[in-house]
C-alpha cells in the first residue's frame, strides 16, 4: 500500500484512478491561493482554503452556473484559465455597455458585457432588443448568457433547453411567445455571436468553468454504449480525450501548461488600468520513495489558474499521476514558493 504525505502548508491530496486499459494511476493534486494587492502583487494566504472534493453550484446542482471545479479531476492536458466574480465597467460610473478581454499569452479573448435589457413587442416594430440599462456590475454566471429552458419541470426533452446553456436566458419557442410580455436578454456576449434576432440562438459567453454535460466537453467524454459495458467498463472508454476533463473554454486554454513567469491580462473587468498578474514561482513535486530506498521526483504541472475577481485571488492548482506500481511505499507531496533551486537538493 503506498501512503501519500502532504509536506507543505498548502492543501493537497491524492486518489487512485483507472485510466486506458484499466492502468491504475495516482492522481497528486497541492494548490495554493494567493492575495493580489492594488499594484498586482501577488501573497499567500496565512490560511489557505481547503481543496474542493465536489463541484460547488451557484445553487441547485446542475441547474445553476458551476462556480468551482472539483478538486477531484484526474487529469488536464493543458492549463484551465477561469475567471469568477463580477466584470465591473472601466470608467468610474455606471455603463450601458463595455467589453472586456482576457489575454493569455498570446492567446486573446473578448466578451461585451451589457446592463439588464429585454427583448420586447411593439405593433409595427415586431420585437426589438430594448437599450440596456446602465449597470455598475455583471456577474460570471452562465445565467447571464444565452441559454435556457422552455418553462419549469423536472426533466426536459430535446429541443426544450439549450444545450450549450441550460441555465442562460433568451432560450425560447417562438411560437409560444406571449407578446404582452418582455423576455430578458443575454448580458454577456461573446465578441463573435451578437445577439441580432429574437429566439435565434447565439454561442454563449463567458469566462467561467464549464459543466461536465455542456457538447464543449461532452464531444471528448468517448463512448458509453453496450461493447463498452461489456468489454471496457469500469475503465474509460479507449476512444475519450482527455481534454473531457479541462473545464475552461477551448479559447481560454494554452496548447500546454502556464509556468512561472507567464502573464495574464485583463482588461475592461474594472475601473481603472487593467489587471496584469504574473505566475509566481512555486515549485511543487511529487517525490516517490520505492521499498528498495530509491527516490524518484517528478515535476507537478499547472494546470488550473483560477481568478476570483471580487475575492482579489489567484488560485493556483499543481498535479502530477504516477503509475501505481507495488514498490512504491510512500508519496511526499511538495510545494514551495521558490527561486532557481536545484530539485535534487530541495527534495533529496
Amino acid at each position: 500500500m503506498t501512503i501519500i504525505v502532504s509536506q507543505s502548508s498548502f492543501p493537497a491530496q491524492g486518489f487512485e484512478h483507472r485510466f486506458y486499459h484499466g492502468n491504475r494511476y495516482h492522481c497528486l493534486s497541492t494548490k495554493v491561493t494567493l492575495a493580489w494587492d492594488a499594484d498586482s502583487r501577488l501573497e499567500a494566504l496565512e490560511r489557505q482554503p481547503p481543496l474542493y472534493l465536489h463541484d460547488t453550484w451557484r445553487d441547485q446542482p446542475e441547474r445553476s452556473s458551476l462556480l468551482y471545479p472539483s478538486d477531484l479531476i484526474p487529469f488536464k492536458p493543458s492549463t484551465d484559465v477561469l475567471i469568477l466574480g463580477t466584470v465591473r465597467p472601466p470608467e468610474e460610473r455606471p455603463l450601458p455597455m463595455w467589453y472586456a478581454s482576457l489575454q493569455i499569452g498570446e492567446l486573446e479573448k473578448r466578451l461585451r458585457f451589457f446592463g439588464p435589457r429585454h427583448w420586447q413587442y411593439g405593433a409595427l416594430s415586431g420585437w426589438t432588443l430594448s437599450e440596456p440599462e446602465p449597470t455598475d456590475g455583471v456577474a460570471l454566471l452562465y445565467e447571464n448568457a444565452f441559454g435556457g429552458c422552455i418553462g419549469d419541470k423536472p426533466h426536459y426533452e430535446e429541443g426544450e433547453y439549450f444545450p450549450d446553456n441550460p441555465v442562460g436566458c433568451g432560450f425560447i419557442d417562438v411560437r409560444q411567445t406571449d407578446r404582452a410580455q418582455r423576455y430578458r436578454a443575454a448580458q454577456i456576449e461573446a465578441w463573435d455571436a451578437p445577439l441580432r434576432e429574437f429566439g435565434r440562438p447565439v454561442r454563449p459567453g463567458g469566462f467561467g468553468p464549464l459543466p461536465a454535460y455542456v457538447p464543449e466537453r461532452l464531444q471528448h467524454a468517448g463512448t458509453y454504449d453496450e461493447q463498452w459495458q461489456q468489454e471496457v467498463a469500469p475503465n474509460i472508454p479507449l476512444d475519450m480525450d482527455l481534454r473531457y476533463w479541462n473545464t475552461a473554454h477551448a479559447d481560454q486554454r494554452p496548447a500546454g501548461y502556464l509556468k512561472a513567469g507567464d502573464r495574464i491580462r485583463l482588461a475592461g473587468i474594472r475601473p481603472g488600468a487593467p489587471l496584469e498578474l504574473t505566475i509566481p514561482p512555486y515549485d511543487a513535486a511529487a517525490v516517490c520513495s520505492y521499498e528498495d530506498g530509491s527516490r524518484v521526483s517528478q515535476v507537478m504541472s499547472l494546470d488550473t489558474v483560477l481568478l476570483d475577481l471580487d475575492a482579489s485571488r489567484m488560485t493556483l492548482r499543481f498535479h502530477a499521476i504516477v503509475a501505481q506500481d507495488e514498490r512504491i511505499k510512500r508519496i511526499n507531496l511538495y510545494c514551495a514558493s521558490t527561486t532557481l533551486v536545484d530539485k535534487e537538493v530541495r527534495h533529496g
